[in-house]
């Protein structure tokens, strides 16, 4: 027998006694072996690596790393151990959980690997970050690793990882995918927070070429980690998947990496200022941006000091998407629940103008003046009975004002509006229904007409029962009675009162409870809950008042005196005054023609009046539908005895539904019945 090979066979056998005493539980016998192995065979990989497994069974990972050092360096191209060592890096990289059966062997091997030498680590992390096969992310990932063990590497690995994570999340998805996380959650973060790096200070890079920092680069950085936590936090508010950075927690760090770029940059006025962190309420950091920038709202073109004008443009932008997000969270997120049946409490608010204070109709001189005059009142947000925070109030005022900053000079305007393109944020349905608000709370019902046309056409047929497509439908309304276009208005309210669900109402009652009216002065803006219940009496109420102005100013349109009389109904006797005005009207004409009459008219009042008038001698009264057996006759009083007995008839079969609720009926009429409005008006 060959030497070698004897060689070999005592190798096996050694190994194999030291694995028996292990296995019977006899570890200092099994170490005795393994000794005797060591001490035999010292350039044998097979016993090293043993006795480098024996320390680990044995929990010794202070032997076990001097085994696994000694390893590294006498046979660093032994499969075996290269498998080893990559199990050690893949557990760095793998995040502690609690649920992971694993979790244990894992955290054993992080320990091992903090027991190694720091050469060993380095070189260990070296080697795997340079195998291509794990892709860029794990490359990063990595790097990463190495660099929170060496910091003085961030300036090669650290710069390397951002050019490698931007190319590669460039291709992708905004927020869902894991390079653009890495980036801005880890690798940015990184190099924001380490002294090496520092501006106009040219770093070698692992490529051997030179990089000069500069200003701009680091405003890159921030710009790219705003970007991320305001898309997550959109995507969040839309009920799409959650993140650990959306909403307060992306907020909060976004101002600390903001305070680290001001350090950096040496914006020596933002770090001194104690009024722009996220723990003060947002009108004291509003005020603090002010001081900084000295701006003037009285001042226009603003021109910011130039040291702080960046520091300055960035803390608004940032604030105004934090707040506008806060305001719509509390305004708009139980609209994009899914449900199309909201409920009090979650449906979403509705801002609208009391366009009772508003002229109908207003020329271009008077409609600049007003403009002029009423584009900043003082909020007075009426809710009714309902109470709303204030500091929903609040930072919808802060939003707005950061919105007005970053409008101040054409610097701004063009940096704001390149940052809202890049991020897509023109698109998000959230921040276009809180610049209608803001539209409407400045009096510039135009542009918000504008901007909820836009998002009007975004809504799917499927989702115009939605709440969110109901709070922008209702907004328009509301902008169209301010704007004078009262048949527009009408035709928009009509709409919504058919895409209402039903409601549970109990029988007989007719009018459902209504906020009382406020009498203040000037402009009022009123918040409306999107619920059947508050939405129903204002659609109603823009309803009737346009088809009243209709039916008794042209005297040819039967058809909408008849359609108003069904309108009535509601809430009954509110509108008692028009009733009576309406029939004085159908009394000077001397002939009224609504066949649809019995299709919708169950209020006992209004059942006995127009009985009344259809047994008056002068007057052509027509209530009952055209049919072949009563073709030819007119339902007057003195025609004929056939057709009043029919009449009568009728009108007993109605009174027996006098008990039934109004809402429904009225739904199903606006879903039958299109509006006699006359003349050209808007459709939806």
């Amino acid at each position: 027998m060959p030497l070698s090979v004897a060689r070999e066979l005592d190798c096996e056998w050694v190994v194999g006694r030291c694995k028996s005493y292990l296995e019977r539980g006899d570890k200092h016998g099994a170490k005795a072996w393994i000794l005797t192995a060591r001490s035999l065979f010292p350039g044998d990989f097979s016993v090293q690596y043993e006795a480098f497994c024996l320390h680990m069974s044995c929990e010794e990972l202070k032997e076990a790393a001097m085994a696994l050092t000694d390893l590294f360096n006498v046979f660093p191209r032994e499969a075996q151990l290269q498998s080893c060592l990559t199990g050690l890096v893949e557990a760095l990289l793998t995040p502690p959980t609690t649920d992971d059966p694993q979790e244990k062997v894992t955290a054993q091997k992080k320990l091992l690997f903090n027991q190694l030498p720091a050469n060993v680590q380095k070189s260990v992390l070296l080697h795997a970050a340079a195998d291509e096969n794990g892709g860029v992310l794990r490359q990063c990932k990595v790097w990463l690793v190495i660099i929170k063990l060496f910091p003085d590497m961030v300036k090669t690995l650290g710069l390397d990882a951002y050019d490698l994570l931007s190319k590669e999340q460039s291709t992708a998805v905004m927020a869902d995918n894991q390079s653009r996380e890495l980036l801005v959650c880890e690798v940015i973060p990184l190099l924001l927070a380490s002294p090496e790096i520092r501006l106009e200070l040219p770093v070698v890079r692992s490529s051997g070429q030179s990089t000069t920092l500069k200003t701009s680069h680091l405003c890159q950085w921030l710009e790219s980690v705003a970007s991320f936590y305001t898309t997550v936090t959109s995507q969040a508010l839309l009920g799409g998947r959650g993140h650990k950075c959306a909403g307060k927690v992306g907020w909060d760090q976004l101002h600390q990496l903001l305070m680290r770029t001001a350090e950096k940059c040496g914006w020596r006025e933002v770090i001194l200022s104690n009024q722009i962190g996220p723990h003060l309420p947002s009108r004291v950091r509003w005020l603090g941006v002010e001081k900084l920038s000295g701006y003037n709202p009285h001042v226009k073109p603003f021109e910011a000091p130039r040291p702080v004008a960046i520091a300055c443009f960035y803390i608004a932008v940032f604030l105004f998407f934090e707040m506008a997000w806060d305001y719509c969270r509390e305004m708009l997120a139980p609209a994009f629940g899914g449900s199309s049946v909201p409920v009090a409490g979650r449906a979403p608010w509705l801002v609208v103008e009391e366009y009772q204070h508003h002229p109908t109709s207003l020329d271009d001189k008077t409609s600049k003046r007003r403009k002029a005059d009423d584009s900043r009142p003082s909020l007075n947000f009426n809710t009714g009975s309902r109470s709303v925070d204030q500091k929903m109030v609040e930072r919808f005022m802060v939003a707005t004002d950061c919105w007005d900053f970053l409008q101040s000079n054409v610097t701004y305007q063009q940096e704001f509006m390149r940052l809202g393109q890049q991020w897509g944020a023109l698109e998000w349905s959230w921040l276009g229904m809180f610049r209608a608000d803001m539209a409407v709370f400045k009096c510039d019902h135009t542009l918000a007409m504008q901007i909820l046309t836009h998002e009007w056409h975004k809504v799917s047929e499927d989702e115009k029962t939605s709440p969110m497509a109901t709070r922008i439908i209702m907004q328009m309304v509301n902008c169209a009675m301010v704007l004078g276009d009262s048949r527009g208005a009408c035709s928009f309210a009509s709409e919504v009162v058919s895409l209402l669900p039903s409601s549970q109402v109990l029988p007989g009652v007719t009018s459902p409870r209504t906020l009382p009216p406020q009498h203040t002065s000037g402009r009022q803006l009123r918040l409306l809950c999107c619920t059947p219940d508050e939405i129903m009496p204002f659609c109603m109420e823009v309803i009737i008042r346009t088809l009243k102005d209709v039916a008794f100013g042209d005297p040819k349109n039967e058809r909408a005196l008849g359609q108003l009389l069904v309108l009535l109904q509601y809430q009954w006797p509110k509108e008692e005054e028009i009733f009576a005005s309406l029939i004085t009207t159908i009394q000077k004409r001397r002939r009224f023609h609504f066949p649809e009459f019995f299709d919708y008219i169950i209020l006992i009042d209004i059942l006995e009046e127009m009985l009344y008038l259809a047994n008056c001698d002068s007057l052509q009264i027509t209530l009952l539908p055209q049919t072949d057996a009563n073709k030819g006759r007119t339902v007057t009083r003195g025609v004929n005895r056939g057709a009043r007995e029919e009449l009568m008839l009728a009108m007993e079969q109605q009174i027996k539904r006098c008990e039934e609720p109004v809402e429904p009926l009225l739904r199903h009429f606006f879903k039958q019945e299109k509006l006699s409005l006359g003349g050209k008006h808007a459709t939806t």
